[in-house]
């Protein structure tokens, strides 16, 4: 990072602002929103400054991380309500910050603060915590600020992550339960490898009993769990970092990862349903605020974070600039079906896409609602199949060979 020296024109005042940025370009655009630029240029950086930059840096490898969600919640809805009272910026952002109890969050609305009192706009100062507080929160602060609807855009907010988390929590509940039977059904299949085949077959060694195949892939599997567990376990770890490493450093892994991930069952419906109804949410919000298509394109389908639908919604926004009409380019990227298309067509046709976008918005909410609802019935069939194959492998490969035990004692 540059250390930046800009002499604005804010307020009908000359001002001289320092701040970091990684180029002139974005040192330009970071002065810009604080005013009227006079120029912009590269100084050196005062021993002050420096041991703050490295304050700053051991601070936020502690506070790395997304913040917690329902404290980012209150903190926007305590905004909003102080805004529409009539209550600065700047007051409002240091009540939320002194009440909010976590340190993510106090210390991102501190230096929002800061940023703001010293002429930069709230939108600019966040952007630096963009991966702390999620796309979202970025998407919704931009408009208000663009539309002067800051408030009720910080109350938007508030209750597009509220519903989000409640998402997630019902996931979680939904997945709970199919989740303990799969760690059980685990479980219970290595004890019995464990302790109980290595019985059964020095048995039938002695006896000299011919072992059935299934018996001999019980064999092979205690064989590897009590020789090669660690080696098993060592493999897992490294398969999990390399596909985190690839999901962040290698773009083609990440959009097949994710364009794949949509194809599994129910995992892949939740996901679609969850991204879309999200997307239409945001769209149709922005698109009622006087927002043009191709922005709103760009910033609603930015808040998404499966790359493989990201990289179709960004096609189809360069499609409605080079003039195609929104179903069109929507079609065109074959994530939505028929039904949600004739509904983008006849809120075109009417003059209402705003109240159409909403009620599309509304349609996929009801169906993930559903689809969350009905998750374990769902994936039962599917627990009683592997169940059953689980079951009765293990029953075949320890009571197959007892069946012939009578031969092989005859035999001694």
């Amino acid at each position: 990072m540059k250390y930046f020296e800009a002499t604005l024109i804010a307020r009908g005042k000359k001002e001289v602002h320092h701040f970091l940025a990684g180029d002139r370009k974005e040192a330009m655009n970071i002065a810009q929103s604080g005013g009227m630029v006079v120029q912009v240029k590269e100084v050196a950086m005062p021993l002050k400054e420096r041991l703050l930059v490295i304050k700053d840096q051991i601070e936020s490898k502690i506070f790395t991380g997304p913040v917690k969600m329902q404290d980012w919640i209150v903190s926007m809805r305590q905004m909003g309500v102080m805004l529409n009272a009539g209550i600065s910026l700047s007051e409002a952002l240091g009540e939320a910050a002194s009440a909010t109890e976590d340190k993510k969050t106090k210390r991102i609305l501190f230096q929002a603060l800061e940023d703001v009192e010293a002429g930069f706009s709230l939108s600019a100062s966040l952007e630096k915590s963009r991966s702390q507080i999620g796309t979202i929160s970025m998407a919704l602060v931009t408009l208000g600020e663009k539309t002067g609807t800051l408030a009720e855009s910080l109350l938007k907010l508030a209750d597009m992550v509220e519903e989000l988390q409640n998402n997630r929590s019902k996931v979680k509940k939904a997945t709970r339960m199919p989740a303990i039977t799969l760690v059980a059904m685990a479980a219970a299949f290595v004890i019995l490898i464990m302790l109980v085949v290595p019985k059964f077959q020095s048995t039938f060694q002695k006896l000299g009993a011919d072992l059935p195949m299934p018996t001999l892939a019980l064999i092979a599997c205690e064989e590897l769990f009590s020789t090669y567990w660690i080696h098993a376990l060592v493999a897992i770890a490294v398969l999990i970092w390399a596909h985190n490493w690839a999901m962040k450093n290698r773009p083609k892994y990440q959009l097949a990862f994710d364009r794949n991930i949509l194809k599994v069952y129910l995992v892949g419906s939740m996901l679609s349903l969850g991204f879309y109804g999200r997307f239409m949410m945001i769209f149709s919000q922005l698109i009622k605020s006087g927002i043009p298509l191709t922005e709103a394109m760009a910033t609603s389908g930015g808040t998404i974070e499966n790359s493989h639908v990201r990289v179709k919604l960004a096609e189809a926004g360069r499609g409605i600039g080079q003039g195609k009409q929104l179903s069109v380019a929507l079609e065109e990227t074959a994530l939505f079906e028929p039904m949600v298309l004739q509904m983008v067509r006849s809120g075109e046709s009417s003059g209402e896409l705003d109240s159409m976008l909403e009620r599309i918005g509304d349609y996929y909410r009801m169906r993930f609602n559903h689809l969350i609802d009905n998750f374990a019935a769902l994936l039962e069939p599917i627990l009683m199949v592997f169940m059953s194959v689980l079951v009765l492998f293990l029953a075949m490969g320890i009571m197959l060979p007892m069946w012939d035990i009578s031969s092989a004692v005859r035999k001694k």
